[in-house]
């Protein structure tokens, strides 16, 4: 490991020669791979896996993936500076291990439907904080491209449903926290994208995941399960999908467009989440549902349909009186 100056003051890594409409499309395919969560992590629990056993054991592998191809393919990749230790293990503890146990519970205290809605304010969240943090400009399209998935989301997880809205306290704001944290993972992301290769954000992200999920998944009974070959080979899928192939590849795209952009993006993801449980357990889909994925995609195509966006003028925010 090398020593450094501050956190984000050398010069940019070199970027990776991929279009914005390549970028695009591998944000939207990273959306997809992390809506396999929810049904791989169902049929898991199914075969008796726990919640803990998913998210630490998911972890172990995603980092042994990362770390021995990155051995084998890219050796550079491995080192890092040491000043930016602490911050990589900030990065990954709050929009890792932090985000994944908030997630959980705040579903357990609450609902899915609760927790969605709380969840799908965090592009709005890092539109605002991409233009003061990044410098990023607030686009009419993206005024526009916000409430519109925002709507879809809304719609695709039912919550126009008010029984199915539950309230509690402390799942309230643990929910909140999910927003936050989910905002923190593209800002952050983007910042480390300035300094390093999508490969090391992904290695260390993972790794410095593991000491915080140790503590808190109760590693007595975590650490060694007793899992049929069935379970393991779920929880192994939940490893290669979701947590290395979509964040290495968001990691890329993150690196060509902005953090904004990419977070509508992604918003793609409650609708690509129902479809993957209609095609693989047979869920039944409502006509509101429908619209909402419309409105998903329609809200994404916005930005780039919207050729010119990048030349516009910003739109100023509020003045606060």
């Amino acid at each position: 490991m090398k020593d450094s100056a501050d956190f984000g003051a050398t010069e940019e890594a070199e970027p990776l020669k991929i279009s914005k409409n390549i970028a695009y499309a591998l944000m939207a395919i990273a959306a997809v791979a992390w809506a396999t969560s929810g049904t791989l992590t169902v049929l898991a629990i199914d075969e008796g896996a726990t919640a803990n056993i998913i998210a630490l054991w998911s972890e172990i592998f995603s980092a042994a993936i990362f770390f021995t191809i990155i051995c084998l393919l890219d050796r550079p990749s491995l080192l890092i500076r040491r000043d930016d230790l602490l911050p990589f293990l900030l990065f990954s503890t709050i929009t890792g291990a932090l985000f994944s146990v908030a997630w959980y519970h705040c579903i357990d205290l609450t609902s899915i439907t609760t927790a969605v809605i709380l969840l799908c304010s965090y592009p709005s969240i890092v539109t605002v904080a991409s233009i003061f943090l990044l410098g990023e400009k607030m686009t009419a399209a993206k005024a526009v491209a916000l409430p519109i998935t925002f709507i879809g989301c809304v719609l695709v997880s039912e919550a126009y449903d008010l029984s199915a809205v539950k309230l509690n306290a402390l799942g309230i704001v643990l929910g909140v926290f999910t927003a936050f944290g989910a905002a923190a993972y593209y800002i952050f992301g983007k910042k480390f994208l300035k300094r390093y290769t999508p490969n090391t954000v992904a290695l260390y992200f993972s790794a410095l995941m593991l000491p915080t999920l140790l503590v808190i998944t109760d590693p007595g009974k975590s650490l060694l399960p007793s899992l049929s070959p069935t379970a393991w080979f779920i929880v192994l899928l939940i490893a290669l999908i979701p947590c290395t192939f979509g964040f290495f590849i968001s990691m890329v795209a993150l690196k060509r467009i902005e953090a904004s952009k990419a977070s509508i993006v992604a918003s793609i993801e409650p609708a690509a989440a129902v479809a993957l449980a209609v095609v693989i357990v047979s869920e039944a889909i409502a006509g509101l549902q429908l619209v909402g994925v419309a409105l998903v995609i329609g809200g994404v195509m916005i930005l780039r349909v919207v050729r010119r966006e990048d030349r516009d003028a910003p739109v100023e925010a509020p003045v606060k009186r």
